[in-house]
Parts: structure tokens; C-alpha cells; sequence
């Protein structure tokens, strides 16, 4: 009987929520090991889709990682698997030396998926690699761009579900309404995917980290090439080449990530994407010097 001398499970997971806060702590509240049903709830009349056995495991277990609004409501959960090095596509857990590792601690871990898939709810699974920085001058990490994701498309559903308002596009409603089927339906496209952009820029670090650099190099050539290196599973990776150029040099980067397909992170290649510009643009700055 006595007192831990540490909250946090290892010095690793200390270290990985320092860094956490370090990105986000401004705009959100970030949790270690919060209980997971302070998060999901389980009503009553769902316990029969449990057995004994996992219904005492959810009363018991709880989540590495929350990130909440100001008010606590939770935004996204991270699951750090720096024991298996695993990650999750969809509802799956998979590890990336393709064995199973141990089951019990796989069955666990695509349960609590279970339940935030039909919430609706993102919660991705990750280990080290996510965490670690993008490189030895971009302090950002994988992990930083899944969140940057998900706030980002958090956003863009929020403003699209509140409806369109011609207006806001320099219409007056009497204006839009003599507008031609087609017209409107072009000045409403344009509209999601300027909000779209917009939410990118304001939520997502590596988009920004990104921008600023494109910038600075004038680069604002991108060429894009999806690979496929007969490695990776594609059911299970997203892998993408970005090259970037201005008028006195060029540079290229490779990204290969995971496809998560977690609610709000549905296209992990939108990720791999931005990693991929980002880094290219880091190369091109550093062959500038």
C-alpha cells in the first residue's frame, strides 16, 4: 500500500502527453486515462450485446489520450500501442510486422473500437512511429496530422450541416434563386470546398507548417503520385509521393501511413497528402541552404 510516484504509466506516455500539449493544449483539454465510459456510455439495454466478460472490461479500462472542447465534451480519443506497435483500419487492429501479437489484447482494443465506430466517435489506435517528429527540424508528428483531421473535418460537417446561405457567397437569396440549377449547384461546390480549405488552414498544424514554407519557397508547384510498393497491403496503407518545385530547384517526399478509416479521419491519404507536401517543402529549404 502506498503512493505512485507517477501518475502516467511510463515516462514514455508522460512524455507523449507533454507533446500533446505542447500542439493542442491551447484550444482543447487534453486527458491521460481517462475511465472509457466517461467518454462512451453503455445504456442497459445494450449490455446484451456484451458478454460478462467484456461489459467488466469496459467498467475497468480507460483511454490513453482524450482531447475535449472548453466545455469537456471529448473530440477524439488515442489508444498508444507502443507495446504491440499496432494500429487500427476501421474496426480492425492490425500490427505492422503483420503477426496478430497477443490476442486477448487485440480482442480488447477492436472492442473499444467496436463501440466508438457506432458512436460515430474518432479513436484511432497508434505507437511510436505517430508520435515521433516528422523530421529533425519539423517538430510535428503523424499524430498531429490525424488530429489536424479530424478538428478539421469536425468543422467542415458543423458549418455544412448548418446550411447554405447564398450570402455568403455575395448573393442575395432573390439573386441565387434566378440562378440556373447548374450555377447553383457549382456556387455551392465551390462553397463546401472553400469551407473545406478554410478548416484545413485554421485546424490542422501540418496544413499550416505547410502554407507558411510554400511561402517562404515560393514552391507552389505540387505534383502528386500514388504508389504502390507491392510491400504494403492496400487494404490496410495509404502511400503517396509529393514533389515540389520553384523556379530554381525541386525536391520530393514519400509518406506511408496506415488508412484508418476512423470516423472523421475517413481518408487517411488526405493525411498522408499533407505530410507529404510538408516534407517536400522541408527538403526543398534545406537544398535552398
Amino acid at each position: 500500500m502506498g503512493i505512485r510516484g507517477n501518475v502516467f504509466g511510463s515516462n514514455k506516455e508522460k512524455h507523449l502527453y507533454q507533446e500533446l500539449c505542447k500542439t493542442w493544449g491551447n484550444d482543447y483539454n487534453i486527458y491521460h486515462n481517462l475511465p472509457f465510459l466517461n467518454v462512451f456510455t453503455v445504456k442497459t439495454d445494450e449490455t446484451l450485446k456484451y458478454s460478462d466478460g467484456e461489459y467488466d472490461f469496459l467498467k475497468k479500462t480507460s483511454i490513453d489520450f482524450t482531447l475535449c472542447d472548453k466545455k469537456d465534451t471529448a473530440l477524439v480519443c488515442i489508444e498508444f500501442d507502443g507495446f504491440q506497435e499496432g494500429f487500427n483500419v476501421g474496426k480492425t487492429y492490425h500490427r505492422k510486422n503483420g503477426s496478430l501479437g497477443k490476442i486477448s489484447r487485440r480482442a480488447s482494443i477492436e472492442l473499444k473500437l467496436r463501440i466508438a465506430h457506432e458512436s460515430h466517435f474518432p479513436y484511432l489506435v497508434i505507437g511510436s512511429d505517430e508520435f515521433s517528429n516528422l523530421s529533425d527540424t519539423v517538430c510535428l508528428t503523424i499524430a498531429d496530422g490525424l488530429i489536424g483531421e479530424v478538428m478539421s473535418l469536425r468543422n467542415t460537417y458543423k458549418q455544412i450541416y448548418a446550411g447554405f446561405d447564398p450570402r455568403q457567397c455575395g448573393y442575395s437569396i432573390d439573386e441565387f434563386d434566378a440562378l440556373s440549377q447548374t450555377e447553383q449547384s457549382d456556387i455551392i461546390s465551390n462553397w463546401a470546398t472553400m469551407i473545406e480549405l478554410e478548416s484545413d488552414f485554421k485546424y490542422n498544424p501540418i496544413t499550416q507548417k505547410a502554407a507558411q514554407l510554400q511561402k517562404e519557397l515560393h514552391a507552389y508547384s505540387q505534383t502528386l503520385t500514388f504508389l504502390n510498393d507491392g510491400k504494403h497491403d492496400p487494404n490496410k496503407w495509404v502511400w503517396v509521393e509529393c514533389e515540389v518545385s520553384n523556379h530554381y530547384d525541386k525536391a520530393s517526399a514519400k509518406v506511408c501511413l496506415p488508412d484508418f478509416k476512423t470516423p472523421y479521419c475517413h481518408a487517411t491519404i488526405h493525411v498522408a497528402i499533407e505530410i507529404a507536401h510538408l516534407l517536400s517543402l522541408e527538403q526543398l529549404r534545406k537544398r535552398k541552404k
